[in-house]
């Protein structure tokens, strides 16, 4: 089911889970509702929109308690899912969100209408209009996550001028301690990823649940497309080039690193041997010293 949500067949999707066919539907929802519980966040997210559209109530109900627990933020959620299922889901969080003073609510409501605009200036690929909302606003890109929101959802060419901006922090952290290039993995366009690198991310860092990049990448790519065959006139395999890209820059992080430790062991290992070498001079030193006067006490 996920593999024909992923390509957008809605339609077989539908097959697979219409409910006349209660064989095959049942089992699909039995192997899903275990899988709800163990997956990830994001990886619910395209089950809980296949049990919306195809009216798979059980599923759908497991499904939105799942993100509620979750730290999926509400920018995603309302980017993302229906907007029914935003409100059941933000209404399940409202227990569990602290008290907030009525002045902190006026302060925080204001922030978040300088970010809902930003956001907007990114949907809409007006690069112009987010720099006029970032001089008539003390919200800055790093404030509204400008970055992941265009690394999650922009086109490629948008996200490359915003870097050029150079106005957000290219290793800053969202909620949920993804950095942009963690975000940009799930999108699966080599051209994001280069951009992001050339601009000083690290390939290196990982989520708080120890994932890189390249391993969020990866989780994503069946075998089956990473070894498909390139065909003359065609587009190139983007699976395989974001792979491909993550990996030889975990290389050259990894070279690099053992480069920096084998100097700072020949620095090292110089030093002890200069200081080996002044003692044994010293000894020398001594020897010669103690050895001239033995001589000249005997001839005396």
């Amino acid at each position: 089911m996920l593999l024909y949500y992923y390509k957008k067949k809605k339609k077989d999707s539908y097959l697979l889970l219409n409910k006349s066919n209660v064989n095959i539907s049942s089992l699909m929802q039995r192997h899903l509702l275990n899988f709800v519980e163990k997956a990830l966040v994001e990886d619910v997210i395209p089950i809980l929109m296949a049990a919306f559209n195809c009216q798979l109530d059980q599923l759908l109900s497991q499904c939105i308690r799942r993100v509620a627990r979750s730290d999926f933020d509400n920018t995603s959620l309302e980017k993302e899912l229906p907007r029914e299922v935003v409100t059941e889901i933000k209404l399940l969080r409202l227990p569990f969100q602290p008290e907030s003073t009525p002045n902190a609510m006026e302060v925080e409501s204001l922030n978040e209408k300088s970010i809902r605009r930003i956001h907007k200036a990114l949907d809409s690929d007006d690069v112009e209009l987010l720099k006029l909302l970032l001089n008539e606003s003390s919200v800055t890109l790093d404030d509204a996550y400008a970055l992941h929101y265009a690394c999650a959802y922009s086109d490629s060419k948008v996200i490359q001028e915003v870097l050029s901006l150079g106005m957000a922090d290219i290793l800053r952290r969202n909620s949920r301690g993804y950095t942009v290039l963690h975000v940009a993995a799930r999108r699966k366009d080599p051209s994001i990823l280069v951009a992001l690198l050339n601009k000083g991310a690290r390939a290196s860092d990982t989520t708080p649940d120890g994932q890189t990049a390249l391993a969020i990448c990866q989780r994503l790519t069946r075998c089956k497309d990473y070894h498909e065959k390139t065909v003359q006139c065609k587009e190139s395999n983007k699976d395989r080039l974001c792979v491909d890209v993550l990996e030889r820059e975990m290389r050259r992080n990894s070279m690099t690193v053992n480069m920096s430790v084998s100097s700072q062991l020949t620095a090292n290992d110089l030093h002890m041997r200069l200081d080996y070498l002044e003692d044994r001079g010293r000894a020398f030193s001594c020897l010669g010293h103690f050895v001239s006067m033995n001589i000249g006490f005997r001839t005396f």
